[in-house]
């Protein structure tokens, strides 16, 4: 499986820690936190082909009203994910991402 095909399954918004640690492992993502910029970045993400949308917990909270109903009208998957800021193995990472979106 090459990179590409992780860049076409998933996409992730939020703080920069989660951005930049998903785009390790080939996961495309925009670093946002205006609640306007982070409606509009996931609106923008569902209108594309993703199969799995990926939002930080920091950013996920400052939409939870808006994110509820999003998640009730789309067929898109979107996680939430943590903000710890834990020393991560890059390798371990990408492997459990691999097998969640259903790539090995």
């Amino acid at each position: 499986m090459q990179e590409s095909d992780l860049t076409s399954k998933a996409f992730v918004i939020g703080a920069r820690e989660t951005v930049r640690g998903f785009q390790l492992i080939g996961v495309p993502g925009k670093e946002v936190s205006e609640p306007s910029k982070i409606l509009e970045t996931l609106d923008d993400a569902l209108q594309k082909d993703y199969a799995l949308i990926i939002i930080s917990a920091v950013t996920a909270y400052k939409i939870e009203d808006q994110l509820d109903k999003i998640r009730l009208e789309t067929p898109t998957p979107i996680f939430v994910v943590s903000d710890v800021n834990l020393k991560v193995d890059i390798k371990e990472l990408e492997k459990k991402f691999r097998k969640f979106i259903g790539i090995h």
